[in-house]
């Protein structure tokens, strides 16, 4: 069930028809997963989903987790910091705090000398704590294609394809253009292996795509379109064959007027 959702979230390239397959999905199936599975939905579901990770389905996998828990409030107080249904009383009696220690000079060592004193009070030793780490950076969201790009990089190499059936290193297969080679050496959500190597896009079709999300870029392997994210050249996305060009098509002549 978590590796259909997971699919169904990396493969869908839209982001709006990601949100209605997943919000979908979550309806029909949802239900049927076991706390595990929700568990691990509910965990990765930012870096599957990306931009797709709205409000409404981010309510809807909390609605199916709160339901396999509800009679457990233990687990429900993990999961909203409260027991929910947990007595109290509206007038709280509190007591007043203990009086702080006095300070104590710290005893002096051997070789040290005596403490300093104004006006006969010790003036206390000042120990400044340790500052507080600095927040780890958040983690980039995975980034995708959108339809309109996969649009612009279709129209660019129908344009530049040159003359013949298929663009130069294409074979046709059936009505379509592709690579000669079916199994790629590269994986979706997998670092980029270094036996590829990625090529830059065309200008003109890299000023119609618009710079890349943060952390990610363009790159043409062989004859698929990969976005790439981070130093360890992570592949999030992929346009293949140039887009999918079509087999030319001969046009016909007309005969000749009698």
């Amino acid at each position: 069930m978590v590796a259909e959702f997971r699919s169904l979230a990396l493969l869908t390239h839209d982001v709006t028809e990601r949100i209605n397959k997943v919000n979908a999905w979550l309806k029909q199936k949802g239900p049927n997963c076991t706390q595990a599975q929700l568990a691990a939905i509910a965990s990765n579901r930012a870096a599957w989903l990306g931009t797709a990770d709205t409000i409404e389905v981010a309510g809807h996998v909390d609605g199916l987790v709160e339901a396999k828990i509800a009679k457990d409030p233990n687990l429900m107080a993990a999961m909203y910091t409260s027991k929910g249904k947990e007595g109290r009383a509206s007038v709280e009696v509190t007591q007043p705090p203990p009086a702080p220690a006095p300070v104590v000079a710290p005893p002096a060592s051997p070789q040290a000398p005596p403490a300093a004193a104004v006006n006969n009070v010790v003036q206390p030793v000042m120990v400044q704590a340790p500052a507080d780490k600095p927040p780890g950076k958040p983690e980039v969201p995975d980034a995708f294609l959108g339809r309109g790009q996969r649009e612009q990089i279709l129209a660019h190499y129908e344009e530049e394809r040159g003359p013949g059936d298929c663009p130069k290193g294409m074979v046709k297969r059936g009505s379509n253009c592709e690579s000669r080679i079916k199994e790629r050496d590269w994986k979706l959500r997998q670092p980029l292996p270094n036996s590829e190597r990625p090529e830059e896009l065309p200008t003109p079709l890299l000023l119609k795509l618009g710079p890349p999300p943060p952390e990610h870029q363009y790159k043409r392997v062989g004859f698929d379109i990969l976005m790439l994210k981070g130093p360890q050249n992570i592949v999030t996305d992929a346009v293949l064959d140039l887009g999918g060009l079509k087999v030319r098509e001969e046009k016909k002549e007309d005969p000749p007027k009698k």
